[in-house]
Protein backbone atom coordinates (compact mmCIF):
# COMPACT_ATOMS: atom_id res chain seq x y z
CA UNK A 1 0.00 0.00 0.00
CA UNK A 2 2.85 2.37 0.81
CA UNK A 3 4.45 1.69 -2.58
CA UNK A 4 1.17 2.17 -4.44
CA UNK A 5 0.45 5.46 -2.72
CA UNK A 6 3.99 6.63 -3.27
CA UNK A 7 3.66 6.02 -7.00
CA UNK A 8 0.30 7.78 -7.15
CA UNK A 9 1.33 10.75 -5.05
CA UNK A 10 4.96 10.91 -6.21
CA UNK A 11 6.06 10.95 -2.59
CA UNK A 12 8.69 8.50 -1.43
CA UNK A 13 10.67 8.63 1.79
CA UNK A 14 12.67 5.88 3.46
CA UNK A 15 11.32 6.47 6.95
CA UNK A 16 7.76 5.88 5.85
CA UNK A 17 8.85 2.92 3.75
CA UNK A 18 10.64 1.28 6.68
CA UNK A 19 7.72 1.87 9.00
CA UNK A 20 5.17 0.39 6.61
CA UNK A 21 7.40 -2.60 5.99
CA UNK A 22 7.91 -3.05 9.70
CA UNK A 23 4.16 -3.20 10.23
CA UNK A 24 3.72 -5.75 7.47
CA UNK A 25 6.53 -7.90 8.77
CA UNK A 26 5.38 -8.09 12.34
CA UNK A 27 1.85 -9.06 11.43
CA UNK A 28 3.43 -12.24 10.11
CA UNK A 29 2.56 -11.69 6.46
CA UNK A 30 6.05 -10.71 5.34
CA UNK A 31 7.66 -13.54 7.26
CA UNK A 32 5.23 -16.37 6.63
CA UNK A 33 4.39 -15.39 3.05
CA UNK A 34 7.96 -15.46 1.73
CA UNK A 35 10.53 -18.17 1.19
CA UNK A 36 14.23 -18.12 1.93
CA UNK A 37 14.99 -18.32 -1.78
CA UNK A 38 13.74 -14.86 -2.62
CA UNK A 39 16.37 -12.27 -3.46
CA UNK A 40 16.02 -8.68 -4.69
CA UNK A 41 12.62 -9.27 -6.26
CA UNK A 42 11.64 -11.13 -3.12
CA UNK A 43 12.57 -8.11 -1.08
CA UNK A 44 10.16 -5.96 -3.07
CA UNK A 45 7.58 -8.71 -2.87
CA UNK A 46 7.84 -8.69 0.89
CA UNK A 47 7.17 -4.97 0.90
CA UNK A 48 4.08 -5.33 -1.27
CA UNK A 49 2.67 -8.39 0.47
CA UNK A 50 3.19 -6.92 3.91
CA UNK A 51 2.00 -3.45 3.04
CA UNK A 52 -1.15 -4.63 1.30
CA UNK A 53 -2.37 -6.38 4.41
CA UNK A 54 -5.55 -4.68 5.49
CA UNK A 55 -4.50 -4.74 9.11
CA UNK A 56 -1.79 -2.16 8.45
CA UNK A 57 -3.70 0.15 6.15
CA UNK A 58 -4.49 2.51 8.98
CA UNK A 59 -0.82 2.94 9.79
CA UNK A 60 0.11 3.63 6.18
CA UNK A 61 -2.73 6.14 5.79
CA UNK A 62 -1.53 7.91 8.90
CA UNK A 63 1.91 8.34 7.35
CA UNK A 64 0.50 10.09 4.32
CA UNK A 65 -1.93 12.19 6.33
CA UNK A 66 0.88 13.51 8.55
CA UNK A 67 -0.70 11.86 11.56
CA UNK A 68 0.84 9.75 14.27
CA UNK A 69 2.34 6.66 12.69
CA UNK A 70 0.43 4.35 15.00
CA UNK A 71 -2.97 5.95 14.45
CA UNK A 72 -5.26 3.28 13.05
CA UNK A 73 -2.79 0.48 13.62
CA UNK A 74 -4.44 -2.56 15.14
CA UNK A 75 -3.19 -3.43 18.57
CA UNK A 76 0.09 -5.22 18.83
CA UNK A 77 0.99 -5.07 15.11
CA UNK A 78 4.44 -3.72 15.87
CA UNK A 79 5.49 -6.67 18.06
CA UNK A 80 7.96 -9.13 16.64
CA UNK A 81 10.05 -6.82 14.46
CA UNK A 82 12.52 -6.24 17.27
CA UNK A 83 13.27 -9.96 17.44
CA UNK A 84 14.01 -12.62 14.86
CA UNK A 85 10.72 -13.01 13.01
CA UNK A 86 11.83 -11.50 9.69
CA UNK A 87 13.41 -13.41 6.80
CA UNK A 88 16.97 -12.70 5.67
CA UNK A 89 15.76 -11.13 2.43
CA UNK A 90 14.67 -8.03 4.34
CA UNK A 91 17.41 -8.02 6.94
CA UNK A 92 18.55 -4.60 5.75
CA UNK A 93 15.48 -3.02 7.28
CA UNK A 94 15.97 -4.92 10.51
CA UNK A 95 19.54 -3.67 10.75
CA UNK A 96 18.41 -0.10 10.19
CA UNK A 97 15.76 -0.35 12.89
CA UNK A 98 17.56 -2.46 15.46
CA UNK A 99 19.41 0.49 16.93
CA UNK A 100 16.23 2.44 17.60
CA UNK A 101 13.72 -0.28 18.53
CA UNK A 102 14.09 -2.47 21.60
CA UNK A 103 11.90 -5.36 22.76
CA UNK A 104 11.56 -6.21 26.46
CA UNK A 105 9.81 -8.82 28.59
CA UNK A 106 8.62 -8.46 32.20
CA UNK A 107 6.94 -11.24 34.12
CA UNK A 108 5.37 -12.23 37.43
CA UNK A 109 7.12 -15.47 38.29
CA UNK A 110 5.18 -17.94 40.42
CA UNK A 111 6.37 -18.14 44.02
CA UNK A 112 4.94 -18.89 47.44
CA UNK A 113 4.91 -15.16 48.12
CA UNK A 114 2.46 -14.33 45.33
CA UNK A 115 0.34 -17.49 45.25
CA UNK A 116 -3.09 -17.14 46.83
CA UNK A 117 -4.82 -20.14 48.38
CA UNK A 118 -8.50 -20.36 47.47
CA UNK A 119 -10.55 -17.29 46.64
CA UNK A 120 -13.51 -16.30 44.49
CA UNK A 121 -14.32 -18.28 41.36
CA UNK A 122 -14.14 -16.32 38.15
CA UNK A 123 -14.75 -16.82 34.43
CA UNK A 124 -11.87 -17.05 31.98
CA UNK A 125 -12.87 -14.16 29.73
CA UNK A 126 -12.00 -10.68 28.57
CA UNK A 127 -15.09 -9.40 30.37
CA UNK A 128 -13.55 -10.49 33.67
CA UNK A 129 -10.30 -8.69 32.84
CA UNK A 130 -12.17 -5.53 31.87
CA UNK A 131 -14.15 -5.55 35.11
CA UNK A 132 -11.03 -5.87 37.26
CA UNK A 133 -9.25 -3.20 35.24
CA UNK A 134 -12.14 -0.77 35.55
CA UNK A 135 -12.68 -1.45 39.24
CA UNK A 136 -9.11 -1.26 40.54
CA UNK A 137 -6.77 -0.04 37.77
CA UNK A 138 -8.75 2.42 35.69
CA UNK A 139 -6.54 4.49 33.36
CA UNK A 140 -3.37 2.93 34.78
CA UNK A 141 -2.53 0.71 31.80
CA UNK A 142 -1.75 2.94 28.82
CA UNK A 143 -0.44 2.29 25.31
CA UNK A 144 -1.28 -1.37 25.62
CA UNK A 145 -3.74 -4.22 25.55
CA UNK A 146 -4.56 -7.47 27.33
CA UNK A 147 -4.34 -10.96 25.87
CA UNK A 148 -5.79 -14.02 27.60
CA UNK A 149 -4.02 -17.28 26.88
CA UNK A 150 -5.12 -20.92 26.83
CA UNK A 151 -2.68 -22.24 24.23
CA UNK A 152 0.82 -21.41 23.06
CA UNK A 153 -0.43 -20.05 19.74
CA UNK A 154 -2.02 -17.17 21.67
CA UNK A 155 1.46 -15.86 22.45
CA UNK A 156 3.24 -13.49 20.11
CA UNK A 157 5.94 -14.80 17.83
CA UNK A 158 8.43 -12.80 19.87
CA UNK A 159 7.49 -14.49 23.14
CA UNK A 160 7.62 -17.92 21.54
CA UNK A 161 11.02 -17.11 20.06
CA UNK A 162 12.19 -16.20 23.55
CA UNK A 163 11.15 -19.60 24.90
CA UNK A 164 7.67 -18.93 26.29
CA UNK A 165 4.87 -21.49 26.03
CA UNK A 166 1.50 -22.21 27.61
CA UNK A 167 1.76 -25.09 30.06
CA UNK A 168 -1.36 -27.25 29.75
CA UNK A 169 -0.89 -28.93 33.12
CA UNK A 170 -0.70 -25.80 35.26
CA UNK A 171 -2.52 -23.43 32.94
CA UNK A 172 0.33 -20.95 33.40
CA UNK A 173 2.97 -19.47 31.15
CA UNK A 174 6.29 -21.29 31.11
CA UNK A 175 9.44 -19.39 30.24
CA UNK A 176 13.22 -19.50 30.62
CA UNK A 177 12.99 -18.48 34.28
CA UNK A 178 10.07 -20.75 35.18
CA UNK A 179 6.29 -20.55 35.51
CA UNK A 180 4.66 -17.13 35.39
CA UNK A 181 1.25 -15.80 36.39
CA UNK A 182 1.54 -13.08 33.78
CA UNK A 183 3.92 -11.59 31.23
CA UNK A 184 4.24 -8.11 29.77
CA UNK A 185 6.01 -7.51 26.48
CA UNK A 186 6.90 -4.03 25.34
CA UNK A 187 8.53 -2.27 22.43
CA UNK A 188 10.31 1.06 22.63
CA UNK A 189 11.56 3.39 19.93
CA UNK A 190 14.61 5.39 20.94
CA UNK A 191 13.72 4.75 24.56
CA UNK A 192 10.09 5.85 24.23
CA UNK A 193 7.34 3.31 24.73
CA UNK A 194 5.52 2.39 21.52
CA UNK A 195 3.21 -0.37 22.73
CA UNK A 196 2.91 -3.12 25.28
CA UNK A 197 0.72 -6.13 25.94
CA UNK A 198 -0.09 -8.03 29.13
CA UNK A 199 -0.61 -11.79 28.75
CA UNK A 200 -2.85 -13.50 31.30
CA UNK A 201 -2.94 -17.33 31.13
CA UNK A 202 -5.96 -19.42 32.03
CA UNK A 203 -4.34 -20.61 35.26
CA UNK A 204 -4.25 -17.05 36.58
CA UNK A 205 -8.05 -17.09 36.54
CA UNK A 206 -7.96 -19.70 39.30
CA UNK A 207 -9.53 -16.99 41.44
CA UNK A 208 -10.63 -13.38 41.11
CA UNK A 209 -8.05 -12.42 43.69
CA UNK A 210 -5.15 -14.10 41.90
CA UNK A 211 -6.13 -12.43 38.63
CA UNK A 212 -6.42 -9.06 40.36
CA UNK A 213 -3.00 -9.41 41.99
CA UNK A 214 -1.37 -10.46 38.73
CA UNK A 215 -2.90 -7.60 36.77
CA UNK A 216 -1.74 -5.10 39.37
CA UNK A 217 1.78 -6.51 39.23
CA UNK A 218 1.99 -6.38 35.44
CA UNK A 219 0.39 -2.95 35.22
CA UNK A 220 3.10 -1.55 37.49
CA UNK A 221 5.70 -2.97 35.10
CA UNK A 222 3.88 -1.15 32.31
CA UNK A 223 3.84 2.13 34.25
CA UNK A 224 7.59 1.96 34.78
CA UNK A 225 8.13 1.07 31.12
CA UNK A 226 6.09 4.08 30.09
CA UNK A 227 8.23 6.25 32.38
CA UNK A 228 11.34 4.84 30.65
CA UNK A 229 12.45 3.28 33.93
CA UNK A 230 13.24 -0.13 32.53
CA UNK A 231 14.10 -3.17 34.60
CA UNK A 232 17.66 -3.96 35.64
CA UNK A 233 18.87 -7.40 36.76
CA UNK A 234 21.74 -8.45 38.98
CA UNK A 235 23.14 -11.82 40.10
CA UNK A 236 23.71 -12.20 43.84
CA UNK A 237 25.92 -14.44 45.97
CA UNK A 238 23.85 -17.61 45.52
CA UNK A 239 23.72 -17.13 41.72
CA UNK A 240 20.03 -16.21 41.79
CA UNK A 241 18.80 -13.21 39.82
CA UNK A 242 17.14 -10.19 41.38
CA UNK A 243 15.69 -7.12 39.70
CA UNK A 244 14.74 -3.54 40.44
CA UNK A 245 11.13 -3.86 39.26
CA UNK A 246 10.53 -6.95 41.40
CA UNK A 247 11.88 -5.14 44.44
CA UNK A 248 8.90 -2.81 44.16
CA UNK A 249 6.25 -5.17 42.80
CA UNK A 250 6.80 -7.55 45.73
CA UNK A 251 6.22 -4.69 48.16
CA UNK A 252 3.12 -3.61 46.31
CA UNK A 253 1.79 -7.18 46.38
CA UNK A 254 2.11 -7.42 50.14
CA UNK A 255 0.47 -4.04 50.74
CA UNK A 256 -2.31 -4.89 48.30
CA UNK A 257 -2.99 -8.29 49.85
CA UNK A 258 -3.25 -6.72 53.29
CA UNK A 259 -5.46 -3.87 52.07
CA UNK A 260 -7.88 -6.21 50.30
CA UNK A 261 -8.08 -8.48 53.33
CA UNK A 262 -6.56 -11.43 51.49
CA UNK A 263 -4.05 -12.28 54.20
CA UNK A 264 -5.74 -15.60 54.87
CA UNK A 265 -5.37 -16.50 51.17
CA UNK A 266 -1.59 -16.14 51.24
CA UNK A 267 -0.26 -18.38 53.98
CA UNK A 268 3.31 -18.43 52.70
CA UNK A 269 4.17 -14.76 52.33
CA UNK A 270 7.87 -14.37 52.99
CA UNK A 271 10.25 -11.53 53.68
CA UNK A 272 11.11 -9.03 50.97
CA UNK A 273 14.17 -9.63 48.86
CA UNK A 274 16.33 -6.58 49.58
CA UNK A 275 19.49 -7.76 47.80
CA UNK A 276 18.95 -5.51 44.78
CA UNK A 277 19.17 -2.44 47.00
CA UNK A 278 22.80 -3.24 47.85
CA UNK A 279 23.98 -2.38 44.33
CA UNK A 280 25.06 1.25 44.48
CA UNK A 281 24.96 1.74 40.72
CA UNK A 282 21.19 1.13 40.78
CA UNK A 283 20.47 3.79 43.37
CA UNK A 284 19.64 6.54 40.81
CA UNK A 285 17.11 4.27 39.09
CA UNK A 286 15.52 3.21 42.36
CA UNK A 287 15.25 6.81 43.51
CA UNK A 288 13.30 7.63 40.35
CA UNK A 289 10.98 4.67 40.82
CA UNK A 290 10.20 5.33 44.48
CA UNK A 291 7.78 8.28 44.00
CA UNK A 292 6.01 6.42 41.19
CA UNK A 293 5.68 3.41 43.46
CA UNK A 294 4.21 5.56 46.24
CA UNK A 295 1.68 7.07 43.84
CA UNK A 296 0.71 3.62 42.60
CA UNK A 297 0.15 2.48 46.17
CA UNK A 298 -2.14 5.44 46.81
CA UNK A 299 -4.12 4.88 43.64
CA UNK A 300 -4.68 1.15 44.20
CA UNK A 301 -5.15 1.06 47.97
CA UNK A 302 -8.54 2.71 47.93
Amino acid sequence: MFIVKSLVNATWYWDGFAKSLLLGAVTGIATEGLTGGMSASGFQGAVIVGSMNGAISGGVDALFNKENFFTGMYRGAIFGAATAGIVSGISWVVNQLSNSYQYRINEMLVSDDNTLQGGTRVDFSYDTVKKVDKLHYKNQFIRGSYKIVDETSNLSQSLRANGYTFDNNSGLLDGPRGKAWGVTESLTHKGKLVWQRIYLPEGTFVSLEQLDLTMGHEIFHSILNNARLFNEFRTIWNQSTVSVHEYYTSRWEQEYIIFRGWGKLNLNMGAFNTAISTFEDLEPLMNKIKPIFNNYLKSTLK
